[in-house]
Protein backbone atom coordinates (compact mmCIF):
# COMPACT_ATOMS: atom_id res chain seq x y z
CA UNK A 1 0.00 0.00 0.00
CA UNK A 2 1.17 3.19 -1.34
CA UNK A 3 1.51 6.35 1.30
CA UNK A 4 -1.80 8.71 -0.09
CA UNK A 5 -1.38 12.23 0.37
CA UNK A 6 -3.82 14.78 -1.37
CA UNK A 7 -2.41 17.59 -3.23
CA UNK A 8 -2.26 21.63 -2.66
CA UNK A 9 -3.87 23.82 -5.60
CA UNK A 10 -1.55 26.14 -5.00
CA UNK A 11 0.62 27.96 -7.77
CA UNK A 12 3.45 27.68 -5.05
CA UNK A 13 5.18 24.21 -4.12
CA UNK A 14 2.58 21.47 -3.13
CA UNK A 15 3.31 20.88 0.24
CA UNK A 16 1.52 17.30 1.73
CA UNK A 17 0.09 16.36 5.19
CA UNK A 18 2.23 13.36 6.16
CA UNK A 19 0.28 10.56 8.63
CA UNK A 20 3.11 8.12 9.89
CA UNK A 21 1.64 5.11 11.61
CA UNK A 22 4.21 3.06 13.70
CA UNK A 23 7.08 4.29 11.91
CA UNK A 24 9.83 1.36 11.49
CA UNK A 25 12.65 3.06 9.65
CA UNK A 26 13.84 6.52 8.73
CA UNK A 27 16.25 7.40 6.22
CA UNK A 28 17.55 11.38 5.66
CA UNK A 29 19.20 12.53 2.70
CA UNK A 30 20.51 15.72 1.61
CA UNK A 31 17.48 16.73 -0.07
CA UNK A 32 14.53 14.23 0.77
CA UNK A 33 13.60 11.90 3.73
CA UNK A 34 12.77 8.26 3.30
CA UNK A 35 9.84 6.72 5.92
CA UNK A 36 8.98 2.96 6.11
CA UNK A 37 5.78 3.07 8.34
CA UNK A 38 3.08 0.36 8.89
CA UNK A 39 0.92 -0.02 5.19
CA UNK A 40 3.71 1.33 3.17
CA UNK A 41 6.44 3.51 2.61
CA UNK A 42 7.13 6.93 1.22
CA UNK A 43 10.06 9.21 -0.22
CA UNK A 44 9.52 12.87 -0.57
CA UNK A 45 11.54 15.83 -0.67
CA UNK A 46 11.88 18.38 2.82
CA UNK A 47 10.32 21.13 0.27
CA UNK A 48 7.41 18.79 0.07
CA UNK A 49 6.70 18.28 3.42
CA UNK A 50 3.96 21.07 5.30
CA UNK A 51 3.81 19.15 8.40
CA UNK A 52 4.44 15.59 10.08
CA UNK A 53 2.52 13.21 12.69
CA UNK A 54 4.31 10.08 13.88
CA UNK A 55 1.17 7.68 14.99
CA UNK A 56 2.04 4.82 17.62
CA UNK A 57 5.27 3.24 18.51
CA UNK A 58 8.28 4.63 16.46
CA UNK A 59 12.02 4.26 15.83
CA UNK A 60 14.20 6.78 17.55
CA UNK A 61 14.43 10.01 15.38
CA UNK A 62 17.94 10.91 14.52
CA UNK A 63 19.28 13.98 15.06
CA UNK A 64 19.57 14.80 11.24
CA UNK A 65 16.02 14.39 10.65
CA UNK A 66 15.11 16.52 13.62
CA UNK A 67 17.13 19.40 12.40
CA UNK A 68 15.90 19.41 8.82
CA UNK A 69 12.06 19.77 10.00
CA UNK A 70 13.63 22.69 12.32
CA UNK A 71 15.35 23.97 9.31
CA UNK A 72 12.31 23.63 6.88
CA UNK A 73 10.10 24.76 9.27
CA UNK A 74 8.06 21.65 9.64
CA UNK A 75 6.56 20.89 12.94
CA UNK A 76 6.48 17.09 13.78
CA UNK A 77 3.33 15.76 16.16
CA UNK A 78 4.27 12.40 18.07
CA UNK A 79 1.42 10.88 19.33
CA UNK A 80 0.13 7.59 20.82
CA UNK A 81 -2.65 5.48 21.52
CA UNK A 82 -4.01 6.57 25.66
CA UNK A 83 -1.35 9.31 26.00
CA UNK A 84 -3.53 12.65 26.46
CA UNK A 85 -0.92 14.67 25.76
CA UNK A 86 1.64 14.54 22.34
CA UNK A 87 4.81 15.49 21.51
CA UNK A 88 5.35 19.03 19.80
CA UNK A 89 8.78 19.63 17.61
CA UNK A 90 8.81 22.45 15.55
CA UNK A 91 11.91 25.49 15.02
CA UNK A 92 12.40 28.67 16.99
CA UNK A 93 10.17 31.70 16.54
CA UNK A 94 12.87 33.67 13.94
CA UNK A 95 13.08 37.64 14.23
CA UNK A 96 9.72 40.07 13.69
CA UNK A 97 10.32 43.50 12.78
CA UNK A 98 6.65 43.78 13.86
CA UNK A 99 7.62 42.53 17.18
CA UNK A 100 4.04 40.35 17.26
CA UNK A 101 5.11 38.30 19.92
CA UNK A 102 4.79 40.65 22.39
CA UNK A 103 1.85 42.10 20.71
CA UNK A 104 -0.06 38.73 21.30
CA UNK A 105 0.89 38.53 24.64
CA UNK A 106 -0.19 41.96 25.35
CA UNK A 107 -3.41 41.09 24.21
CA UNK A 108 -3.70 38.02 26.42
CA UNK A 109 -2.70 39.97 29.28
CA UNK A 110 -6.16 42.00 28.53
CA UNK A 111 -8.73 40.85 29.77
CA UNK A 112 -11.47 42.43 27.72
CA UNK A 113 -9.35 41.68 24.37
CA UNK A 114 -8.87 38.03 25.91
CA UNK A 115 -12.33 37.42 25.96
CA UNK A 116 -13.71 39.24 22.63
CA UNK A 117 -11.06 37.20 20.67
CA UNK A 118 -12.56 34.14 23.04
CA UNK A 119 -16.14 34.30 21.83
CA UNK A 120 -15.11 34.86 18.64
CA UNK A 121 -13.16 31.85 18.65
CA UNK A 122 -16.45 29.97 20.60
CA UNK A 123 -19.16 31.33 18.39
CA UNK A 124 -17.37 30.11 15.47
CA UNK A 125 -16.84 26.68 16.94
CA UNK A 126 -20.83 26.67 17.68
CA UNK A 127 -21.60 27.34 13.94
CA UNK A 128 -20.11 24.24 13.26
CA UNK A 129 -21.22 22.24 15.50
CA UNK A 130 -25.17 23.09 14.27
CA UNK A 131 -24.81 19.90 12.18
CA UNK A 132 -26.08 18.27 15.27
CA UNK A 133 -26.81 20.69 17.89
CA UNK A 134 -28.61 23.94 15.91
CA UNK A 135 -26.87 27.38 16.52
CA UNK A 136 -28.75 30.13 18.13
CA UNK A 137 -28.31 33.85 17.83
CA UNK A 138 -28.43 34.60 21.65
CA UNK A 139 -25.52 32.08 22.44
CA UNK A 140 -22.71 34.01 24.51
CA UNK A 141 -25.19 36.95 24.57
CA UNK A 142 -24.19 39.92 27.15
CA UNK A 143 -21.15 36.79 28.59
CA UNK A 144 -17.55 38.73 28.90
CA UNK A 145 -16.24 36.88 31.42
CA UNK A 146 -14.09 33.62 29.94
CA UNK A 147 -15.06 31.53 32.98
CA UNK A 148 -18.70 31.83 31.82
CA UNK A 149 -17.78 31.13 28.32
CA UNK A 150 -15.72 28.07 28.95
CA UNK A 151 -18.93 26.93 31.34
CA UNK A 152 -21.18 27.46 28.82
CA UNK A 153 -18.81 25.46 26.28
CA UNK A 154 -18.33 22.76 28.33
CA UNK A 155 -22.84 22.04 28.53
CA UNK A 156 -22.30 22.48 24.93
CA UNK A 157 -19.95 20.02 24.64
CA UNK A 158 -21.84 17.42 26.60
CA UNK A 159 -24.92 17.69 24.31
CA UNK A 160 -22.84 17.64 21.26
CA UNK A 161 -21.01 14.46 22.34
CA UNK A 162 -24.27 12.37 23.64
CA UNK A 163 -26.10 13.41 20.50
CA UNK A 164 -22.87 12.39 18.32
CA UNK A 165 -22.69 8.99 20.49
CA UNK A 166 -26.38 8.34 20.28
CA UNK A 167 -27.08 9.35 16.64
CA UNK A 168 -23.70 6.53 16.08
CA UNK A 169 -26.25 3.72 17.89
CA UNK A 170 -23.53 3.51 20.86
CA UNK A 171 -23.53 4.05 24.34
CA UNK A 172 -20.08 5.40 25.17
CA UNK A 173 -18.93 8.75 26.34
CA UNK A 174 -15.54 10.16 24.48
CA UNK A 175 -13.23 9.99 27.45
CA UNK A 176 -13.04 6.14 28.11
CA UNK A 177 -9.28 5.50 27.29
CA UNK A 178 -10.17 2.55 25.37
CA UNK A 179 -12.84 3.63 23.20
CA UNK A 180 -12.16 3.35 19.64
CA UNK A 181 -14.01 6.44 18.90
CA UNK A 182 -11.98 8.55 21.59
CA UNK A 183 -8.38 6.88 19.57
CA UNK A 184 -9.82 7.80 16.13
CA UNK A 185 -11.01 11.52 17.03
CA UNK A 186 -7.87 12.19 19.50
CA UNK A 187 -5.42 11.11 16.65
CA UNK A 188 -7.33 13.38 13.95
CA UNK A 189 -7.34 16.38 16.31
CA UNK A 190 -3.54 15.14 17.04
CA UNK A 191 -3.06 15.65 13.10
CA UNK A 192 -4.83 19.20 12.63
CA UNK A 193 -2.27 20.88 15.41
CA UNK A 194 0.59 19.81 13.43
CA UNK A 195 -1.11 21.47 10.71
CA UNK A 196 -1.88 24.49 12.33
CA UNK A 197 1.39 24.45 14.39
CA UNK A 198 3.36 25.30 11.29
CA UNK A 199 0.96 28.59 10.54
CA UNK A 200 1.36 30.04 13.75
CA UNK A 201 5.31 29.80 13.88
CA UNK A 202 5.72 30.66 10.53
CA UNK A 203 3.96 33.97 11.33
CA UNK A 204 6.19 34.27 14.15
CA UNK A 205 2.81 33.50 17.16
CA UNK A 206 3.77 31.71 20.35
CA UNK A 207 2.14 28.38 20.38
CA UNK A 208 2.02 28.23 24.12
CA UNK A 209 0.38 31.76 24.84
CA UNK A 210 -3.87 30.97 23.79
CA UNK A 211 -6.41 32.84 24.69
CA UNK A 212 -9.24 30.04 25.42
CA UNK A 213 -7.16 26.73 27.04
CA UNK A 214 -4.99 28.34 29.82
CA UNK A 215 -2.15 26.20 30.02
CA UNK A 216 0.62 26.88 28.56
CA UNK A 217 2.87 24.05 29.32
CA UNK A 218 1.32 22.59 25.93
CA UNK A 219 0.56 24.59 22.48
CA UNK A 220 -2.85 26.26 23.61
CA UNK A 221 -2.96 28.74 21.00
CA UNK A 222 -2.83 25.75 18.54
CA UNK A 223 -5.84 24.54 19.68
CA UNK A 224 -7.64 27.59 20.48
CA UNK A 225 -7.56 27.97 16.21
CA UNK A 226 -8.75 24.78 15.69
CA UNK A 227 -11.99 24.96 17.79
CA UNK A 228 -14.06 27.36 14.79
CA UNK A 229 -13.63 24.42 12.71
CA UNK A 230 -14.00 21.39 14.97
CA UNK A 231 -17.56 20.75 14.10
CA UNK A 232 -16.71 20.17 10.49
CA UNK A 233 -13.69 17.43 11.09
CA UNK A 234 -16.07 15.88 13.51
CA UNK A 235 -18.86 15.73 10.79
CA UNK A 236 -15.83 13.94 8.64
CA UNK A 237 -15.14 11.21 11.12
CA UNK A 238 -18.45 10.79 11.90
CA UNK A 239 -19.45 10.01 8.34
CA UNK A 240 -16.53 7.24 8.44
CA UNK A 241 -18.38 5.83 11.75
CA UNK A 242 -21.61 5.52 9.87
CA UNK A 243 -20.16 4.13 6.68
CA UNK A 244 -18.51 1.49 8.34
CA UNK A 245 -21.30 0.20 10.34
CA UNK A 246 -23.41 -0.01 7.71
CA UNK A 247 -20.91 -1.88 5.65
CA UNK A 248 -20.03 -4.23 8.26
CA UNK A 249 -16.34 -2.71 8.55
CA UNK A 250 -14.09 -3.49 11.41
CA UNK A 251 -13.65 -0.14 13.37
CA UNK A 252 -10.52 -0.78 14.37
CA UNK A 253 -9.74 0.55 10.79
CA UNK A 254 -11.60 3.80 11.03
CA UNK A 255 -8.73 5.43 11.94
CA UNK A 256 -6.80 5.63 9.20
CA UNK A 257 -10.08 6.04 7.52
CA UNK A 258 -10.65 9.33 9.08
CA UNK A 259 -7.30 10.80 8.04
CA UNK A 260 -7.71 10.00 4.88
CA UNK A 261 -10.96 11.67 4.76
CA UNK A 262 -9.43 14.46 6.37
CA UNK A 263 -6.98 15.15 4.20
CA UNK A 264 -9.37 15.11 1.31
CA UNK A 265 -11.41 17.36 3.01
CA UNK A 266 -8.94 19.58 3.88
CA UNK A 267 -8.75 20.53 -0.28
CA UNK A 268 -12.68 20.70 -0.97
CA UNK A 269 -13.75 24.29 -2.66
CA UNK A 270 -15.47 26.20 0.11
CA UNK A 271 -16.83 29.73 0.16
CA UNK A 272 -15.52 32.49 2.43
CA UNK A 273 -17.76 35.42 2.82
CA UNK A 274 -15.23 37.27 5.24
CA UNK A 275 -12.48 37.58 2.12
CA UNK A 276 -14.98 36.74 -1.11
CA UNK A 277 -12.86 34.37 -2.00
CA UNK A 278 -13.43 30.55 -2.84
CA UNK A 279 -10.43 28.25 -1.46
CA UNK A 280 -9.58 24.57 -0.43
CA UNK A 281 -10.96 23.88 3.43
CA UNK A 282 -7.26 23.69 4.44
CA UNK A 283 -6.89 27.74 3.08
CA UNK A 284 -8.92 28.34 6.23
CA UNK A 285 -6.31 26.79 9.17
CA UNK A 286 -3.48 29.35 7.74
CA UNK A 287 -6.47 32.12 7.46
CA UNK A 288 -7.48 32.32 10.77
CA UNK A 289 -3.59 32.46 12.13
CA UNK A 290 -3.63 35.50 9.48
CA UNK A 291 -6.79 37.14 11.02
CA UNK A 292 -5.10 36.88 14.16
CA UNK A 293 -2.35 38.38 13.19
CA UNK A 294 -4.07 41.12 11.83
CA UNK A 295 -5.73 41.98 14.72
CA UNK A 296 -3.13 41.79 16.58
CA UNK A 297 -1.62 44.37 14.59
CA UNK A 298 -4.36 46.76 14.78
CA UNK A 299 -4.62 46.85 11.18
CA UNK A 300 -8.35 45.96 11.75
CA UNK A 301 -10.81 46.36 14.67
CA UNK A 302 -12.50 43.23 14.30
CA UNK A 303 -11.32 39.55 14.76
CA UNK A 304 -12.65 37.50 11.79
CA UNK A 305 -13.18 34.18 11.38
CA UNK A 306 -12.72 32.83 8.08
CA UNK A 307 -15.77 30.00 7.77
CA UNK A 308 -17.33 28.28 4.81
CA UNK A 309 -20.54 30.29 4.20
CA UNK A 310 -22.93 31.35 0.82
CA UNK A 311 -23.00 34.22 -1.06
CA UNK A 312 -25.02 37.55 -0.13
CA UNK A 313 -25.25 40.86 -0.89
CA UNK A 314 -23.85 44.35 0.83
CA UNK A 315 -20.26 45.84 1.17
CA UNK A 316 -17.48 43.25 1.43
CA UNK A 317 -16.11 42.88 4.45
CA UNK A 318 -12.90 44.45 5.70
CA UNK A 319 -11.26 41.89 7.24
CA UNK A 320 -7.74 43.02 6.94
CA UNK A 321 -6.20 39.97 5.47
CA UNK A 322 -6.37 37.58 1.96
CA UNK A 323 -6.58 33.88 1.72
CA UNK A 324 -4.40 31.72 -1.01
CA UNK A 325 -7.34 31.54 -3.51
CA UNK A 326 -9.83 32.68 -6.04
CA UNK A 327 -10.66 36.53 -5.65
CA UNK A 328 -14.51 37.47 -6.48
CA UNK A 329 -14.96 39.49 -10.64
CA UNK A 330 -13.32 36.73 -12.05
CA UNK A 331 -15.77 35.51 -14.89
CA UNK A 332 -18.21 33.09 -13.81
CA UNK A 333 -17.20 33.47 -10.23
CA UNK A 334 -20.37 33.81 -8.64
CA UNK A 335 -22.37 30.83 -10.29
CA UNK A 336 -19.25 28.85 -9.92
CA UNK A 337 -18.88 29.88 -6.22
CA UNK A 338 -23.00 28.79 -5.58
CA UNK A 339 -22.25 25.62 -7.24
CA UNK A 340 -19.39 24.92 -5.02
CA UNK A 341 -21.61 26.04 -1.91
CA UNK A 342 -24.10 23.55 -2.68
CA UNK A 343 -22.16 20.70 -3.06
CA UNK A 344 -20.57 21.68 -0.01
CA UNK A 345 -23.85 20.91 1.55
CA UNK A 346 -24.88 17.62 -0.05
CA UNK A 347 -21.57 16.12 0.68
CA UNK A 348 -20.74 16.88 4.28
CA UNK A 349 -22.95 20.52 5.78
CA UNK A 350 -25.18 22.57 5.55
CA UNK A 351 -24.84 26.16 5.97
CA UNK A 352 -27.87 27.51 7.21
CA UNK A 353 -27.02 28.32 10.88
Amino acid sequence: MIFSICFFNLVKIAKFYIWLPYLSNIKVYPKSVYFEYKGGELNIDWVRIHSVMIYGHSVDLPCDFLYKCCFYKIPVVVHRRNVSRAVFICSNLSGDSENILSRQILFRNNEKKKAYIAKKLLLAKFKSMSWLVPYRSDYLYKVFNIDEMMAFEAYHARKYWREFFRLLGVNVNRRINDSVYKKTLDAVSKFLSGIMLRWIVFHNLSPYHGFLHKPVDYPALVYDLIEPYRGFFDKVVFNVFVKFKQSGVNLDKALSASIDEIKEFLSYKVYVSATRQVVGFKELLHGIVLSLRTYLLSNTKRFIVPMPSKPKGGRPINAGYKLYGGNAGITNFWPNTKQFVKSFEEVYFNLDF
